[in-house]
């Protein structure tokens, strides 16, 4: 599932929507920090690329 909002938090900004994206985005690191734990590679990932937005 968060594979999938983070797919769609990059089309949404790709496509112009930008504020729809970094919300998605911010969701999906929100997650994965408290499911897999800040350092996990799949969290660091995740707020790599909130970082690029």
């Amino acid at each position: 599932m968060l594979a999938a909002r983070q797919l769609l938090s990059r089309t949404r900004s790709a496509l112009g929507h930008v504020d729809t994206g970094i919300e998605l985005m911010t969701d999906v690191v929100a997650r994965r920090e408290r499911g897999l734990g800040p350092e996990h590679p799949f969290t660091v990932a995740s707020r790599q690329l909130l970082d690029e937005y």
